[in-house]
């Protein structure tokens, strides 16, 4: 008798083996939820979209993009650090949620250290816009003009401590200049109060901004990221406009809770990387005004250990504490 109970608990012990393993194996079993921590329709949900439709292929299962926005990207940050980390829920994380948060809320919902790495997806940077009112024609001018009339040019942003906020803050600080902050609700706010010549200068994404300065609405002085765009190739970066160590980026990545099963985030991994050599993705994203990253886990641990020193002290330049 007891031999037949032994026989029939070893042959239940290899049978959930079994089932583990081919678990394992099988993954992904059914749709992955991709959270979006921005407002359907902007350039961020645009992408994730983007990329989740095209890993999903690769993945052969649905990838569901479901948008939880608000309180600077922390309401779908804190929401997947609270799902299990089995690989099903996967966040599109930028450098507000894994950098720019830490330092600007005095409190947080989530842990900004509390994810694994999937990889970086690409990096948006900003343009320096000017209003077609305003007493200066390019970067030299406004810097000039600046520094003769302290506090009287105004630059307008997304809000405070966003990336737009920043851009400015590292303008002002490697120019020596002192200008007034006028903060807005994002672009569709800010950009009519600069054509109206309301504000003097704006740092907005390229994806908005640039179409306005091509249909002759602003005037544009060039981009934030150390290296020129590809999509934009004759835009100088301000770097080159003799501030070397300029460098605010708007950028992107997917990351997935902690502990999440390697198996799963070597295919997700796997995935994303096929993504972003894809020939048609990749020119949306250049259409967007962002460029393609690797799609790798260490690029991205390597942008948020060199970027966090840099925010750290923009946000104290900036005095922005919030609640």
């Amino acid at each position: 008798m007891h031999t037949w109970f032994r026989f029939i608990a070893a042959a239940a012990l290899a049978a959930l083996t079994a089932a583990g393993a081919a678990q394992a194996q099988t993954y992904p079993a059914r749709p992955i939820k991709v959270i979006s921590p921005f407002p359907a329709g902007g350039a961020t949900d645009v992408l994730t979209r983007l990329l989740a439709e095209r890993m999903g292929k690769d993945l052969g299962v649905a990838m569901i993009v479901e948008n939880r926005a608000g309180a600077g990207t922390s309401i779908g940050a804190s929401f997947v650090q609270r799902e299990p980390a089995d690989g099903y829920t996967i966040l599109m994380a930028t450098n507000s949620t894994l950098v720019t948060n830490r330092y600007l809320y005095k409190e947080l919902p989530y842990d900004p250290d509390g994810f694994d790495p999937i990889g970086m997806v690409g990096i948006g940077p900003l343009v320096l816009l000017s209003s077609p009112k305003a007493p200066f024609s390019n970067t030299k001018e406004l810097v000039d003009y600046a520094r003769k009339h302290p506090g009287k040019v105004t630059f307008a942003t997304f809000g405070p401590g966003t990336s737009s906020h920043l851009a400015a803050e590292q303008f002002k600080s490697l120019t020596g200049t002192d200008m007034l902050h006028v903060p807005f609700k994002g672009a569709t706010q800010a950009l009519p109060a600069l054509i109206s010549g309301d504000v003097d200068i704006f740092f907005d994404m390229v994806a908005t901004g640039m179409p306005q300065a091509d249909a002759g609405k602003v005037k544009v002085f060039g981009i934030t990221s150390p290296q020129r765009l590809d999509s934009e190739p004759k835009l100088a970066t301000l770097a080159e406009q003799g501030y070397p160590k300029f460098d605010i980026t708007a950028w992107f990545s997917f990351v997935a809770p902690r502990h999440t099963s390697p198996e799963a985030l070597a295919k997700l991994r796997a995935a994303l990387a096929d993504a972003l050599k894809d020939e048609t993705v990749r020119k949306k994203m250049l259409e967007m005004g962002i460029q393609p990253a690797s799609g790798t886990p260490e690029a991205l641990t390597a942008q948020i250990k060199a970027e966090q020193p840099v925010i750290q002290q923009l946000v104290r330049q900036a005095n922005v504490a919030l609640q």
